[in-house]
């Protein structure tokens, strides 16, 4: 990266804000990198106690190759939402991941549970990637009908991306694997 002339400083009640724009010497274009430091602190890479955060985002995406295609396409762009922050988005998206896959394998019944439920009578699953499976419906029920007051956290968004994978991927197939 090469630093872009100038910098912008925001000085708030409890915060030190400094933003620097940067070239990318690879493709050219241009990013941000925002240091926020409670006040009083140094800016000074030995003294940092605060953050720093690069923008735009980098996002990360995993890929599915032993999946149909609309439901790898939807589960990597799961993991791109979770490697950017945005843990609503991901636990939505994993929920979508699970129906798609029950419907993939022609599960019936008139809700998801029942259509997880319906995977698991038929041994497309086990009984212990079917528990998984509900674990993430519940998540996305919660984010597709507006239930959540509380801040969804990494932890909770990265065991919900690892339900996901492992049952489209280790779990959805007939025999129970």
């Amino acid at each position: 990266m090469t630093e872009a002339t100038g910098e912008f400083k925001l000085d708030t009640y409890d915060l030190n804000i400094l933003e620097r724009a940067f070239t990318c010497d690879n493709c050219g274009r241009m990013n941000m990198l925002s240091s926020i430091q409670p006040k009083g602190v140094s800016h000074s890479v030995h003294a940092f106690r605060g953050r720093e955060e690069w923008y735009p985002r980098s996002g990360e995406r995993r890929e599915f190759i032993d999946v149909p295609g609309h439901i790898a396409d939807a589960a990597s762009e799961a993991t791109l939402c979770f490697s950017v922050g945005a843990y609503r988005a991901a636990g939505s998206l994993a929920r979508a991941v699970v129906e798609a896959t029950a419907k993939d394998k022609g599960a019936v019944g008139r809700d998801l549970y029942q259509r997880i439920e319906a995977l698991g009578t038929a041994g497309y699953v086990r009984t212990h990637t079917k528990d998984q499976a509900h674990e993430v419906r519940h998540f996305g029920n919660g984010m597709a009908h507006g239930d959540f007051t509380d801040p969804v956290t990494s932890e909770e968004a990265a065991e919900v991306i690892e339900l996901t994978s492992a049952f489209h991927v280790g779990g959805s197939t007939r025999g129970g694997r």
